[in-house]
């Protein structure tokens, strides 16, 4: 039988194909494991899913139904995106490319890592997943779908992932790899082209540095099909933020428009606050492709 670390990589590089081919995919890797095997399983396309809002429910040959996040087996919880310069990136149809910012995010694969239950039973088993979210780009929306897998004769184990280091062996961490706490701006799912927009984020500086602040705006490739086919540059966006210790700027400009539905800004923080940074939309103005400033009210929510 291959390593956990093989099956691992096969998922998270099937999960990135599945990715590219359109929406996220949802399966798991491998198709068979041990009682107490580490597996990963694509769980769709999610920028809010987590560890703590993921359900997994595992039903074995048995019978035995065993509730993978209340035992603690749930390891992780994060998203894949796919390299840049990756061809279904930018030529993959237009519904594909379009359908995760429907829904609220950039192009991603929700990928979960969980160990099995050491008493599993072996022979078909049924893993129940649900992201209690509403922002799924898999086709699955909020309800529960059904992965079908195998489990196998034998005596598995949890795999550390192990990697060397000048300290020595260490094992993966896997909640570097989870979304940071942030705060996102979106401006809504209207059709006005949007050139140019200037926000001002309030924040307590005694609970959140400054310095520790910092800014992520998704690039949209996606090309306007109708009414005809647009290239690439349409959607073309330029940043510039800056803190001053006190308050965040957010500076866009968009020289051929984008729509709202494809700008979103989040502001990231470190784990481990004393308390809420309170985030705040202290100003924000918009302006269409000619400079004049258009009734479009950004939204800003938390997401800790």
């Amino acid at each position: 039988m291959k390593t956990m670390h093989a099956h691992l990589l096969a998922g998270l590089l099937l999960g990135l194909l599945a990715l590219l081919a359109g929406c996220a995919g949802v399966n798991t890797f491998p198709a068979m494991a041990r009682p107490g095997d580490t597996v990963s399983l694509m769980v769709g396309g999610s920028a809010r899913a987590n560890p703590d809002n993921v359900s997994a429910v595992l039903t074995d040959a048995g019978g035995q139904v065993f509730d993978l996040r209340a035992l603690g087996l749930v390891r992780s919880v994060f998203n894949l995106r796919a390299d840049g310069r990756a061809y279904g990136m930018h030529y993959s149809p237009y519904l594909d490319s379009f359908i995760s910012w429907y829904f609220g995010h950039e192009p991603l694969q929700t990928v979960l890592v969980a160990d099995l239950p050491a008493t599993a039973a072996p022979g078909p088993a049924t893993l129940t997943v649900t992201l209690n979210v509403d922002d799924n780009s898999a086709g699955t929306g909020a309800y529960p779908h059904a992965v079908a897998f195998e489990i196998v004769p034998g005596a598995g184990r949890s795999e550390a992932f192990l990697r060397t280091s000048l300290y020595g062996p260490l094992g993966v961490d896997f909640s570097r790899m989870e979304t940071a706490p942030h705060a996102e701006v979106s401006f809504g799912n209207g059709y006005t082209p949007i050139g140019a927009a200037a926000l001002v984020i309030d924040f307590d500086e005694t609970v959140v540095n400054p310095g520790d602040l910092n800014v992520y705006v998704p690039e949209p490739n996606v090309r306007q099909e109708y009414p005809a086919l647009e290239d690439f540059g349409g959607r073309q966006r330029m940043v510039h933020w800056r803190q001053d210790g006190d308050r965040l700027y957010v500076d866009v400009i968009a020289p051929r428009g984008i729509e709202p539905l494809y700008l979103r800004v989040s502001v990231l923080h470190p784990r481990g606050l004393s308390g809420s940074p309170a985030f705040s939309l202290e100003g924000a103005q918009v302006y269409d492709l000619d400079g004049n400033p258009v009734a479009l009210q950004p939204v800003l929510t938390y997401y800790p």
